[in-house]
């Protein structure tokens, strides 16, 4: 093999590589962003059965407008 197909292929691997470390890392973070938003949900669900103050849902509706 001449050096410089092999210098290509080993780009090409290295290329490679570190796509799939990116995407790897993506995959992640949706994973980890998931998680969080269901851990949220969680709480929210639970502040709700507590029976919060009215003056919270009050501030929940400004929030979002």
């Amino acid at each position: 093999m001449d050096q410089v197909n092999h210098d290509e292929q080993v780009i090409e691997v290295c290329k490679t590589s570190i796509g799939y470390v990116k995407e790897r890392q993506k995959c992640l973070t949706r994973d980890n962003l998931l998680r969080e938003r269901k851990a949220i949900s969680e709480e929210f669900k639970e502040w709700l059965i507590k029976e919060i103050p009215k003056q919270n849902i009050i501030y929940l509706l400004n929030m979002k407008n």
